[in-house]
C-alpha cells in the first residue's frame, strides 16, 4: 500500500505536468502571432524558414509520445493495460488453447472498432451534409495519408495518457468518459481553438475531431485496445480529410 500512493499521485503530477506544458505553448503562441512582427524580429524568419514545419511537427510527437513513454517504462507510473497496449495475439508464448482465446478476443474487438467506426463514419458524412445547408457552400477537403497518421498517433496516445489515472480510479467505462475533462480543458483554454470555431473550414477539423475522440472511447471501453483506436481514428481522419482555407498548411 505504500508504494501504491505514491505511483497514484504521480501519475496525476504527470497529467498535471502534461497539461501545463500544453497550455503554456498554446498561449505563447498565441501572444506571438497576436503580435505585429516588428516586435519579435525573429518571428519573420521563423515563419518563412522550410525547416518550421518539420521541428514543429516533431515537437509535437516528442511532447505527445515521449511523455507517456517516460512515464511507462522509465517511472512505471502508468500501466500499459490502462493505456491500451493490448499485446498482439502472435506475440506471446502461450499455449495453444490461450493463443486461440487471444485471436478469438481480437477478431471480437475488431468487430466492435469496425461497428463503431461505421457508425462514427455515418455521423461524420451527416454532419458535413448539414454543414453544407448551413453555410450554403460544400468545403473543399484535402486527403492526406501522411497526415492523417501523424494526427491520428498525436491524439490517440495524449488521449491514453489524459484517460490512464481516470481508468484506475473509476473503472474502464466511467474512467475512459472522466477522460475526456483534461482534453475537454484543454481545448477550452486554448485560445486557437476559439478562433477555429469561426472558421468554416477549421471549425470542421475541430468537429471531426470531437467525433473522432468519442469514437475512441467507444472502442476503448469495448476494447481496452489502443491499437483498434489508432486504427479507427486512422481511417475516420483520411476518410473526413482537412478543410483546406486557400493554401493548405499540414
Amino acid at each position: 500500500m505504500d508504494t501504491e500512493i505514491p505511483l497514484l499521485q504521480e501519475r496525476w503530477l504527470w497529467l498535471a505536468g502534461s497539461l501545463g506544458i500544453a497550455l503554456s505553448v498554446s498561449w505563447a503562441g498565441w501572444f506571438v502571432r497576436r503580435s505585429r512582427v516588428s516586435q519579435w524580429p525573429w518571428l519573420e524568419r521563423w515563419q518563412q524558414w522550410r525547416g518550421r514545419f518539420w521541428l514543429v511537427q516533431s515537437a509535437r510527437l516528442l511532447y505527445a509520445i515521449g511523455i507517456p513513454v517516460v512515464a511507462l517504462f522509465w517511472r512505471g507510473a502508468f500501466t500499459e493495460r490502462g493505456l491500451g497496449l493490448q499485446p498482439w495475439p502472435w506475440s506471446a508464448a502461450v499455449s495453444p488453447g490461450a493463443a486461440q482465446a487471444n485471436w478469438e478476443n481480437w477478431v471480437r474487438d475488431l468487430g466492435w472498432a469496425m461497428a463503431i467506426m461505421a457508425g462514427t463514419g455515418v455521423l461524420l458524412a451527416l454532419g458535413r451534409r448539414i454543414t453544407r445547408h448551413t453555410i450554403g457552400k460544400t468545403l473543399p477537403l484535402r486527403r492526406d495519408l501522411g497526415v492523417a497518421l501523424r494526427e491520428t498517433v498525436y491524439h490517440q496516445v495524449h488521449w491514453a495518457f489524459y484517460r490512464e489515472p481516470f481508468v484506475l480510479i473509476g473503472g474502464i467505462s466511467n474512467g475512459a468518459w472522466l477522460g475526456l475533462l483534461p482534453v475537454v480543458l484543454e481545448a477550452v483554454l486554448n485560445p486557437a481553438r476559439w478562433a477555429d470555431l469561426r472558421s468554416p473550414q477549421r471549425g470542421h477539423d475541430l468537429l471531426v475531431r470531437a467525433a473522432l475522440a468519442v469514437a475512441s472511447i467507444l472502442v476503448y471501453i469495448q476494447t481496452q485496445n489502443l491499437w483498434l483506436a489508432l486504427f479507427v481514428d486512422a481511417v475516420l481522419g483520411w476518410a473526413a480529410g482537412s478543410a483546406v482555407e486557400g493554401e493548405y498548411e499540414r
